[in-house]
């Protein structure tokens, strides 16, 4: 389970050393040129091109939904190409230009849309999500299970667990907290005939598989797991 710091009694450097990161996020979704501009990540954002006199405006919930939408700012029609990135993860994309279909691939890559634009044009990129799986390659019956490229990990509850038991006072007693038996479900099958096991259960980015026990084990990306228990690696009897 994840550990945590107390609000004055314990501090270590990891906690610090990545703050910085949040103002650094926005390094990498736009790249250009001199005609062109390069939307490299699905981030709420608006970049100004200053050569061009010209905005671009992002507009996605990512990863909730596997779309973004680009709208134009223009003080004049100008001619320009934009190249939007096809993640691996996502077996297909689909490009639409004011609404209409402009490209679809199944190959990623860079998918190029170049044209005169008018103030207002909106660009859309639809990309795909899937349950797959990750295996160690060291041991092939060590596997991870993945949606588009998220990470999931199987959300075990806090039983056993006082409220604030993962707040740590020493680091350095790491192994002594929250140290009382515990037993995780298990799961088994081949690591793709798992991975088609996951379902959805209607509640956003939250999936459930069949544990070896007949029981459900919930799967949530990784990031969102917090207070609980998890696991986001499985050894599979019978892989």
């Amino acid at each position: 389970m994840k550990l945590y710091s107390t609000p004055v009694d314990s501090f270590w450097c990891c906690t610090g050393t990545g703050m910085e990161n949040h103002a650094k996020y926005r390094d990498s979704i736009y790249f250009h040129d001199g005609q062109t501009l390069y939307v490299n990540l699905l981030i709420p954002s608006k970049v100004a091109w200053k050569a061009h006199d010209a905005t671009l405006t992002q507009t996605t919930t990512f990863p909730d939904e596997p779309t973004t939408t680009l709208r134009w700012g223009l003080k004049r029609p100008t001619a320009l190409t934009l190249k939007l990135r096809h993640p691996g993860w996502s077996r297909t994309a689909t490009v639409l230009v004011n609404g209409k279909v402009a490209l679809r691939s199944q190959t990623p890559g860079l998918l190029e849309v170049a044209r005169t634009w008018k103030d207002g044009d909106t660009v859309e990129l639809r990309l795909e999500m899937r349950t797959g799986v990750e295996t160690d390659p060291a041991s092939k019956d060590i596997a991870a299970f993945t949606y588009g490229p998220l990470v999931l990990a199987g959300a075990l509850g806090t039983e056993g667990l006082a409220p604030g038991a993962d707040i740590v006072v020493n680091e350095r007693l790491y192994g002594k907290y929250n140290d009382g038996p515990f037993t995780p479900p298990t799961l088994s099958g081949e690591p793709a005939s798992v991975a088609a096991r996951i379902r959805p259960t209607g509640k956003p980015l939250e999936f459930t598989v069949t544990s070896a026990e007949g029981g459900a084990v919930r799967l949530v990306p990784y990031h969102r797991i917090a207070h609980e228990r998890y696991a986001t690696y499985w050894r599979l009897s019978g892989a």
